[in-house]
């Protein structure tokens, strides 16, 4: 069983996974075990995963899912103890307020918003990650700009009725 091609994806993709996960989790060091494993994941199957159009967003799948248990867990975690914080450096000032307001997020807007602008991918992709329809995916990631508008004090782009049509 070969697996040409996987350090190529890994080499390519892994950091473009650990931003897309640090971004969903807000926590560099599970970003960092949630990409790895989601790269595990991909080179147990790698057979089945290189023969597919695009591998690396069979990854972003799985990593994204994975983040998304990690909220789930953490919720349960929560509520039983509060663990410490890790002692990591402290993100760059753009960095801290963008991990701010999109704490501020649901887990689905956030993951929605995360992986539309910064994963570049399609709603389609974002709806099958998520479970959702479309148009759901395009509600919580208008959502949740209009969150991150209010919170960074981006000023919005007003659109005329002409351009609307």
């Amino acid at each position: 069983m070969g697996h040409d091609g996987f350090e190529g994806l890994c080499r390519d993709h892994y950091a473009s996974v650990v931003r897309t996960v640090y971004l969903i989790t807000g926590d560099r060091q599970e970003a960092l075990d949630i990409a790895q494993e989601a790269f595990a994941r991909a080179f147990e199957r790698w057979r089945t995963v290189a023969a597919l159009d695009r591998p690396e967003a069979w990854v972003h799948h799985v990593a994204a899912n994975l983040a998304r248990s990690w909220w789930r867990r953490r919720r349960v975690r929560r509520n039983v103890a509060a663990p410490s914080p890790p002692d990591l450096p402290e993100p760059h000032p753009p960095d801290l307020a963008l991990m701010t307001a999109l704490r501020s997020l649901t887990p689905a807007q956030r993951t929605a918003v995360v992986l539309r602008f910064y994963g570049d991918w399609s709603i389609v992709d974002v709806a099958k990650t998520l479970g959702k329809s479309p148009g759901t995916v395009r509600a919580l990631t208008s959502q949740g700009v209009a969150r991150l508008r209010e919170l960074l004090g981006a000023e919005r782009e007003e659109v005329s009725d002409e351009d609307a049509r």
